[in-house]
């Protein structure tokens, strides 16, 4: 039987880039299971739907999750009548704890989907 997961590669190329700002494209790969070319399509989408921000800091990115961003992208995204609000505002509340001290996000940045 062929294994699935329950989060789409994107969410958790999201959840890990919260935890590890620093990672590179291969650590990244490796801790969702993927190739590293399939991590690096996967932060393109989500650095070009502005829900990841990557900073060039040297030789590598950091990336800094943009929770404004991925709420418009709900509003706007695909199938927005098949996911309840709820479920999004408890993703996004879910990663909050999950970020890197070091790229607290800002206090005033919006997070939940009112």
């Amino acid at each position: 039987m062929r294994r699935w997961g329950f989060l789409t590669t994107h969410a958790l190329v999201l959840i890990h880039v919260t935890q590890h700002p620093h990672s590179t494209v291969r650590d990244i790969a490796s801790a969702v299971g993927v190739t590293e070319r399939a991590a690096h399509s996967v932060l393109r989408d989500l650095r070009d739907s502005r829900i990841v921000e990557a900073e060039r800091a040297g030789r590598r990115n950091s990336y800094t999750v943009s929770f404004e961003h991925l709420a418009a992208y709900r509003r706007e995204g695909t199938a927005p009548d098949l996911v309840p609000d709820t479920f999004v505002s408890a993703l996004m509340d879910g990663l909050l704890p999950l970020q890197s001290p070091e790229f607290p996000l800002l206090d005033d940045e919006p997070h939940l989907i009112n």
